[in-house]
């Protein structure tokens, strides 16, 4: 019997780092490497931006790897181009407001909405954002910093 060949990548394929934000109730943004076109309701080019999801915890803090895995094999087979995934970890304060990490996802993604005219490619429901908890600048200014330059 002919002797099988044994194959290993030569870099890690998934690095995951210790955070001091990371936590059960996070929100987290999926970027690719390869900016994706977003465009309005006038079918013109409106941006680019890396970010192809964002997402909350729901059973606990392993989610973020297990979405980026579970959102890398989709992108991978649909996006031409896409060959690094990563995944950046945002949180807030909570003030005593209940869930306040869901609050900052649904305010999160009004506000790429509001920039791209349309949600990020992998997000399917937009929650409903509660104006003034999140001050609107802030927003916009983690929306700009993964636009394409």
């Amino acid at each position: 019997m002919r002797k099988l060949k044994i194959r290993s990548s030569k870099t890690a394929l998934l690095t995951l780092t210790r955070s001091p934000r990371w936590s059960n109730k996070m929100v987290y943004i999926l970027t690719a490497n390869k900016h994706q076109r977003y465009r309005g309701t006038d079918s013109k080019t409106v941006g680019r931006s890396k970010i192809i999801y964002i997402g909350t915890t729901k059973t606990g803090a392993g989610r973020p790897a297990a979405s980026a895995v579970n959102k890398a094999s989709e992108v991978f087979y649909h996006l031409h181009g896409v060959r690094t995934i990563d995944v950046h970890i945002v949180t807030c304060g909570t003030n005593g407001i209940h869930h306040a990490w869901k609050k900052l996802e649904a305010a999160l993604i009004d506000a790429f909405r509001q920039k791209y005219f349309q949600l990020p490619k992998y997000n399917k429901v937009r929650p409903k954002p509660i104006e003034g908890l999140f001050s609107p600048g802030a927003l916009r200014k983690l929306i700009t910093r993964f636009e394409a330059k």
